[in-house]
């Protein structure tokens, strides 16, 4: 069983820091990054007492769905990142995340960090854990009530945002529904209205930045 297996998609970094884990005495493996369920699979077969995970793995996408299972086996997971979004960092540690260590620290950070990880030295602090799942509340309590004026849009209003912000114009839209583009421009009206906002690019601006497109 590896003490540490590495999950990293640039594949210098992982057999990099693989080489420096065996040279102080640990015992560490790269798990090749693959899909999700595959690599979950190969992680809990391992049964490492940590797994330093990379965020963002590239072509195949953020890791954090990742985090919550390998907690339930017992396996810590270090979460290895250069994200700089806080609520993304947030999300993993809800998820249990045993510490997070951004790649701007640098490679001897990192080392020393998953030594102290396999040791089961805490490396985040209570507070700073605290600070960060009280702001992702935060954040969701806004959104919800952003999207409270979304809810309010008709069935209609709703597609018509939704087509809006794939960037079809009110001619195309009236086309793809079979309805004049008089009657496609009401609920144009409509979204409008009911979020306030002055123009279409507006909406669909408001839309993505509160998270409902």
């Amino acid at each position: 069983m590896p003490a540490v297996a590495i999950v990293e998609d640039h594949l210098l970094l992982a057999e990099t820091l693989c080489t420096a884990l065996h040279q102080r005495g640990v015992d560490a493996t790269v798990v090749p990054v693959q899909e999700s369920a595959a690599m979950l699979g190969a992680l809990l077969d391992a049964a490492p007492d940590v797994v330093l995970l990379d965020l963002d793995l590239g072509r195949f996408g953020d890791s954090t769905p990742l985090i919550a299972p390998l907690s339930a086996a017992g396996i810590r997971v270090l979460v290895v990142t250069g994200v700089a979004e806080r609520l993304r960092v947030a999300q993993a540690v809800e998820q249990g995340a045993f510490g997070i260590q951004p790649k701007a620290l640098g490679f001897d950070a990192l080392l020393a960090t998953a030594t102290a990880v396999l040791a089961g030295v805490t490396v985040l602090d209570a507070t700073d854990r605290a600070a960060l799942l009280t702001d992702l509340a935060q954040a969701r309590a806004e959104r919800e009530r952003a999207c409270v004026a979304y809810r309010q849009l008709t069935a209609r209003e709703q597609g018509t945002l939704q087509a809006l912000g794939e960037g079809r114009s009110v001619h195309e839209i009236a086309g793809d529904w079979v309805l004049s583009e008089a009657t496609v421009r009401t609920h144009v009206r409509g979204v409008l209205v009911k979020l306030g906002v002055g123009s279409q690019l507006a909406a669909v601006a408001a839309a993505r930045r509160r998270g409902w497109l």
